[in-house]
């Protein structure tokens, strides 16, 4: 929260029409472009590694500098590994409750 602002981020895994393989879709609603990014066949196991979660982390405070400053990498962190988690349908009761809190 920076001068009474939330900042909200939503994350989506989505299968890839065109080549096998997936793509993670971030998006601020109402505040900026979404942001897409191929996950990269050798990182995207099942389960989720954390890996995986850093590479994404680390190409969105690249490539989206602002907007990942004010996200903070403790939360643009949580966001994707609960993505990742329910496209991998690794989801459970303690995943629901960290998509409440965060």
């Amino acid at each position: 929260m920076m001068d009474g602002l939330t900042f909200v981020v939503a994350a989506h895994v989505l299968e890839r029409r065109e080549d096998p393989g997936r793509e993670i879709v971030l998006t601020r609603p109402g505040l900026a472009p979404a942001w897409r990014a191929e996950l990269p066949m050798i990182l995207d196991q099942r389960p989720a590694t954390a890996a995986l979660v850093e590479y994404v982390v680390k190409l969105y405070f690249r490539q989206m500098p602002v907007e990942a400053d004010l996200i903070g990498w403790s939360a643009l962190t949580g966001v994707v590994r609960l993505a990742l988690a329910r496209a991998n349908g690794e989801a459970d009761d303690a995943w629901e409750w960290a998509e409440v809190v965060a």
